[in-house]
Parts: structure tokens; sequence; C-alpha cells
């Protein structure tokens, strides 16, 4: 082995003094070193090539004095960085020395590789971005410093804004549209007590006002008789009361409870305007005016109301009339509808009929 390389140096520095031509399994080199392959055509399994040395990217970017189109492999990118002369070292191939960097082979005048950093380019295809675990930021310091199809989507890094539909957003969030602008789904319900409903003003700047609460908007809940009481406040002395089995309607007051069982009303803390409304007929002989009262609640105690509504006598006989009252409830109580004999009036026993359906309580909650 020793004696091949010896003769075969011998015959490389005898042709090189004699031709300056040196040629491998050829005779007649065409340049100044030629190589030909052993077996150009057919089906041997030998092999034809060249290696040339194999390092990695450390050895690479370590090496210093390098001469201009010194040839190398780098067999793995494992080692070492992306910096320096090896700034184009980004993956496993063949590299030549330019005189200031390694470039990669297939791109001998080093614009092949195009990047954002450097040229515009095209995507020829859909590409994905697989992030895993690894973040990926921009930083810029301009408006429109990043944007999707122009005012699509545009971000102002000098004032840390964004823009849909503007590439000069002057809100941290800016929506331009020539009809419906926003959209939200997916939100779920709020709370009248702590949320504050969300208005626009005459520029289109999206604020806040007070909660519901704060600003007095009613939310009402509406509770009716469905079945007419006969002989209603039958054998019920003045000051007395009797339930009135009612219904509930409507209930938009978030936390107020009705039990339809014991016509028991539970009340959350607040203000509350009440309404109570009753139609009734009496046919009683000497019975032409009708006194009732309701016990509207209060902290621990109640508030009674009088109305008074004259009638026929003798004879069945309509009347009726509206009890309101506006209450503070600091804490959370209860309280049962019913309707309740007056003092000022001459009817009492039988032959009142509470009526239905136009008998009813309408309760607003009107604040805290």
């Amino acid at each position: 082995m020793k004696k091949t390389q010896l003769y075969f140096l011998i015959a490389l520095s005898c042709s090189t003094i004699g031709f300056s031509q040196v040629g491998i399994n050829t005779n007649t080199p065409a340049v100044t070193f030629d190589i030909n392959a052993k077996n150009p055509t057919g089906t041997t399994t030998n092999v034809d090539g060249l290696l040339v040395p194999r390092v990695d990217r450390q050895r690479a970017q370590s090496m210093t004095t390098i001469a201009t189109s010194t040839l190398i492999y780098v067999s793995t990118v494992a080692t070492g960085t992306q910096t320096g002369t090896a700034v184009n070292i980004d993956a496993v191939g063949y590299y030549y020395y330019n005189g200031s960097i390694w470039v990669k082979l297939h791109n001998p005048n080093n614009t092949g590789i195009q990047n954002i950093y450097t040229t515009d380019g095209t995507l020829t295809g859909n590409r994905t971005v697989t992030q895993g675990a690894n973040t990926l930021g921009f930083t810029g310091s301009v408006v429109n410093a990043f944007s999707v199809d122009g005012s699509t989507f545009s971000v102002d890094a000098a004032n840390r804004r964004i823009g849909v539909g503007t590439t000069a957003p002057t809100n941290t969030l800016h929506i331009t549209s020539t009809a419906d602008p926003l959209r939200l789904q997916g939100t779920t319900a709020g709370n009248p007590n702590t949320d504050r409903p969300v208005v626009i003003d005459a520029n289109g700047v999206v604020k806040t006002i007070n909660t519901l609460n704060v600003l007095g908007i009613p939310s009402p809940a509406v509770f009716r008789l469905a079945t007419a009481q006969s002989n209603f406040l039958n054998g019920i002395g003045a000051g007395g009361t009797q339930v009135v089995p009612m219904a509930v309607i409507k209930n938009a007051i978030d936390g107020l409870t009705y039990n339809a069982t014991t016509s028991t009303i539970t009340f959350p803390p607040g203000t509350y305007q009440m309404t109570f409304v009753y139609e009734a007929t009496h046919d009683n002989t000497g019975c032409s005016i009708s006194s009732y009262l309701v016990d509207f609640p209060l902290n621990s105690g109640t508030q009674r109301i009088h109305s008074t509504a004259s009638h026929n006598q003798g004879g069945l006989s309509n009347h009726g009339g509206t009890i309101t009252y506006t209450t503070l409830i600091p804490s959370t109580r209860t309280w049962q509808i019913a309707l309740g004999r007056g003092q000022s009036g001459n009817c009492s026993g039988t032959g009142m009929t509470l009526a239905a359906i136009s008998s009813q309580l309408l309760v607003f909650r009107v604040g805290d």
C-alpha cells in the first residue's frame, strides 16, 4: 500500500513538472487537474467520485487564513453557530470560501437563498410554521410596521396600536369599516350589579358607563292573578290581609326568586318600585265603599299603604285601583303577596270577587 502511494506521488510530481497538467484515469488531461471516472458507464458497483474534507460547522467556523475557493463538506450543523464566516452554514452540504465567508456551493453568488431579511419573495405553495414550544416575535418602531393585505390588519409599533381596516390607528384597537365593524360571539351573561354597560361616543370610541343599578335602569318582575278569588276578604276585619296566589309572568331581576306555592318573593338588596293593581266586583247590599291595603316590605318590617274605591251597592259593581310604593331593601328578605281590608270602607262579609288577569303586581328594581 505504501509503495503504491509513493509511486502515485512520484507520477503526479512528474506529470506536474513535465506537462503542468495532471490526469487521473486519463493520459490527456484537459485542465490542470483532470479526473475521469474509471467506469463512466455500465453497471459496475465500484465507486467513482471525489472526496473533499468533511468537517462540522464549528471546525469550519474556527478556520483562519482560509484561501479563497477552499472547498469543504459540512457534515453536521449541531456544533458551532450561524455567525461570522459560518453565517450561511445552516445545513449539511458543500461550501466554498469566497474570501470572507463560507458560501453554499449551489449558491455561488450568495443570492439564491432568498429571505425576508434581504429580498422580497413569493410563496409557491401553502406553508405552515410549526412553532412548538418556540416563540415568534417581531419588533418595530414605525407606524404600520407590520401589515396584512394593506389595511386589512396593521400594527403601529411606534404607538403600540392595532388597526383593522386602517394603517393609521388612533386608538389601541382601531376598527374601520363601512358597515357592522364589530361582532362578538360566545359572550356570557353579565352581572347587572357589578358589570358596566358598553357605549360608543360620537367618534366611535368604545367606553363604559356606571352599572345598571347605579344608572337606575329598571329591571322588571311581573306577577298576575290567574284564577279569580270569590268572597275574597270574607271574614277579614279592618287591618287584616289575605294571600293573593299570583303566578310569575316575567322576572328580569337578578337574584329575585318566587315561591308560587306560598306566593312568597325573595328580594335581593336594592331599591324597588312596587305597584299592586287590583280589580274586583261587589254585590252586597249596604256596600258602596271598598277599602284595601298593601303592607309593602322594608328592611325588617312593612309599610302600609291604603286605597279606597267606591261603587254601587245591591248589585254587581266593578271597582279597582292601583297602590304604588318605592322601598329600599338593604339586605335579602322575603315578602308574601297579600291584599288587606282597609278601615275607611263600609264593606265586609261575602260578595267580593278579586278579578283574575287584571289583578297583578309589578316590581321594578331601580337601583342599589
